[in-house]
Order: structure tokens, then sequence, then C-alpha cells
């Protein structure tokens, strides 16, 4: 009868033993795993996140490199830059994009006279009016965003079919094409400023 009785509180305690380990060890584990995976997953979304401002770190770092000027005269602030006019030219006549004018205006300079502050980069500005279509415009405006020399949309103005009518003087382009004016600014970064704000 002893020996029932210990047999019996031995199974009970296994019993018991089992019931604690399936509770708290089996039952977790699935849980356990949705944890570490949305771990791994938020891992990977930070290490995605952390090498891709790093490529653009180098972009930004190579870009101010390029767009870097000991002075006022040097030729990335040239204005009417041949260069850069070829460069434009080329552009829109891959693009199918039709020239009407350009003319290159006054480089605005370091210094804002009305507000006496020291800018860190000088502009040089283009006025263009073309005739494109909005696909021939988005993708000119793609091509001035990944050439090498930082440029800035300053404004453009579309011009649609009523006010096409009340343009005698206008060269004709081709169906979907509209007139455009549009005026861009070449940048360069002044080295001594850039200095001073990395300083």
């Amino acid at each position: 009868m002893k020996e029932n009785l210990i047999v019996l509180i031995l199974v009970l305690v296994l019993l018991l033993g089992c019931y604690y380990y399936y509770n708290n060890v089996i039952v977790p584990q699935p849980k356990r795993l949705a944890e570490l995976k949305s771990q791994i997953e938020e891992k990977n979304k930070q290490l995605l996140a952390a090498q891709i401002l790093a490529e653009q770190r180098e972009g930004v770092t190579q870009l101010i490199k390029n767009n870097l000027i000991e002075s006022r005269n040097d030729s990335l602030v040239e204005k009417a830059s041949v260069p850069f006019l070829q460069f434009l030219t080329t552009a829109m006549d891959h693009l199918g994009i039709r020239l009407v004018a350009m003319s290159p205006m006054d480089i605005i300079e370091a210094r804002d006279p009305a507000s006496e502050v020291i800018r860190e980069y000088l502009q040089v500005p283009y006025e263009m009016r073309i005739l494109a279509s909005y696909e021939e415009l988005g993708r000119f405006l793609d091509v001035l965003e990944k050439f090498p020399q930082m440029i800035r949309v300053s404004n453009f103005t579309v011009n649609n079919e009523i006010d096409q009518t009340s343009i005698q003087d206008e060269i004709v382009g081709k169906p979907r094409q509209h007139p455009i004016t549009l005026q861009i600014n070449a940048l360069a970064i002044l080295k001594a400023s850039f200095r001073s704000e990395s300083g």
C-alpha cells in the first residue's frame, strides 16, 4: 500500500512537471518565435535603411566635390558656359524637345545686397523657351536631376491650348507639345563658405 502511494505521488509529480513544462516552455515558443521573427525583420529594415543612407551620403559627398569652386572665376560659374549649353541642347535633341530660345541671365552673387547675408553658393540662371509634351518635360527634368552639376529648377510655365491660340509668333512643334518657359539655375558651392559651414 505504501509503495502504491509513493508511485502515485511520483506520477502526480511527473504530471505536474509535464504540465508546468508544457505551459511555460512549449506553449510560449510560437509566440517567442514570432517575436524573434519580428525583431529580425525590423533589424533587416534598419540595415537596409542604413545601407541606403550610406550610398546616398557617398553620392552627396561626390556631388559636393563636383560642385566646389575656389572663386567666382571658376568655369562652373561662367555665364553662358559652352559645355553646359551643349549638354542642354544635346539632351533636348535626344528627347525630341524643340528649343525656341535660350538666354543666360546675370549670375546671382554670393552676397545678397538687400540682406548682406553671405550665401554658400553661386547661381548661374538660364531662361529658355521650349516646345515639349508633358512626358518630354518630365524626362528632361529627370536628365537635369542626374547631371553631375547641381541644377535647380527655379520656375516653369506651361501654356495650354487656349494660351497657344493667342501666340502668333510661336514656332510650331510636334502634336501634343506645349510652349514652356523654364528657368534653371546651375549651382556652385563656394569652397571657403563650405569649410566654414562644416567647421
